[in-house]
């Protein structure tokens, strides 16, 4: 089944525009090529997590072991989330 959502004015663009996405869902990635898009993409994510953690390092302070584990991984995979709670309560 086919869909075509084109109007009437702007058909050439519109296949221009179908012919870019699926020339762009044809591409086939390796394994290692989809390892090294997934560094590329989680570095920044994650300096940026470790850079929350450092920044509100007080909220960690009295946790021992498992519990200073736990928090100090969750606030580095979830600084988006704390960030927005953070500015929202504040």
């Amino acid at each position: 089944m086919a869909i075509n959502i084109v109007a009437d004015g702007g058909s050439e663009r519109a296949e221009t525009m179908l012919a870019r996405i699926r020339r762009l869902l044809d591409l086939e990635l390796s394994i290692a090529e989809l390892v090294g898009v997934a560094v590329l993409l989680a570095g920044p994510y994650l300096l940026a997590g470790l850079g929350w953690t450092i920044a509100h390092a007080e909220a960690l302070h009295g946790l021992r072991s498992v519990e200073l584990a736990v928090s100090l991984l969750g606030s580095i995979a979830l600084w988006p989330a704390l960030l927005l709670a953070d500015v929202c309560l504040s």
